[in-house]
């Protein structure tokens, strides 16, 4: 199989659409018996701490934009209660000692 510029060999041209096909069917054929993945779904642990990380950001973000104004100690104190809750959480579920 030569390729000399635009020339293309005739057997090359004639072969190419049959291999194509038959690697096509392997192809196919070993998609399909590999298993497929099962998607991991998340434990009852992973959730209750997931949810009190995002209390505990909101939290942090509010005081942020409260910071030196009338709100910063509700919002401090609200981010003191989500990291409670985040902590209560943790060692609830055996993250933290």
């Amino acid at each position: 199989m030569t390729a000399l510029g635009r020339q293309v060999d005739p057997l090359a041209r004639a072969l190419a659409p049959v291999v194509r096909e038959m690697l096509m069917a392997e192809v196919e054929r070993i998609a399909a018996a590999i298993p497929a993945a099962k998607p991991r779904t998340a434990s009852k642990a992973d959730d209750d701490i997931m949810e009190a990380c995002r209390q505990v950001a909101g939290a942090a973000d509010r005081l942020a934009q409260a910071k030196f104004g009338a709100g910063e100690i509700a919002a401090r104190k609200s981010l003191e209660r989500a990291a409670k809750v985040l902590g209560r959480a943790m060692r609830k579920h055996g993250r933290m000692p």
